[in-house]
């Protein structure tokens, strides 16, 4: 590798490792130590899973088939997000940088890109694509998860946006793929 791509790299690390910080560290209060756990609930397997199920078995058509698209694009982003952790192998911010706080419980996998992020995201498109009067919320709900993730200890920003990337493209690969 050049020494221009390592200094590149480098000084990239380094602008991320501050904004974690910053997220992680100098942000801390209360009030967001009780609401960041609830917003990276909301990327949860369990939530995301729990609430496209029941779409499909209680909603009426248009929201029926809004719940087997986020079932859809739920399978392939996880699995992306499963195989490029292995891939990939980053270490979550909490096994690398001293004085990290961490609020969740901490994992034993790699952090590389946040499958939390990745879920409410794919969610959060594939519903405002079907409804799209909720987009705002919706998006803001996942951004805010994604948020959550630095400031919880377990992602750098660099894997939530991995995350949210994965998250919108299968989302719109599957709402398009079947509409």
């Amino acid at each position: 590798m050049s020494l221009w791509l390592r200094r590149w790299g480098h000084w990239l690390y380094e602008r991320e490792r501050h904004i974690f910080c910053y997220v992680n560290q100098r942000l801390q209060c209360s009030l967001l130590d009780r609401a960041m756990p609830w917003f990276t609930f909301l990327g949860s397997a369990a939530f995301v899973i729990i609430l496209s199920l029941t779409m499909v078995i209680m909603g009426r058509e248009q929201t029926r088939w809004a719940g087997c698209q986020a079932l859809f694009t739920l399978l392939g982003s996880h699995l992306v997000v499963h195989y490029s952790k292995g891939w990939i192998r980053r270490h979550r911010p909490y096994l690398t940088l001293p004085g990290t706080r961490y609020l969740a419980k901490p994992w034993q996998d790699f952090s590389f890109p946040s499958g939390h992020t990745a879920a409410s995201f794919s969610l959060a498109v594939v519903f405002a694509l079907n409804f799209p009067g909720f987009t705002l919320p919706l998006i803001t709900a996942a951004g805010l998860t994604g948020f959550s993730r630095l400031y919880v200890g377990m992602h750098y920003p660099s894997d939530v946006l991995g995350g949210a990337t994965v998250g919108i493209l299968f989302a719109y690969t599957v709402h398009f793929l079947t509409i």
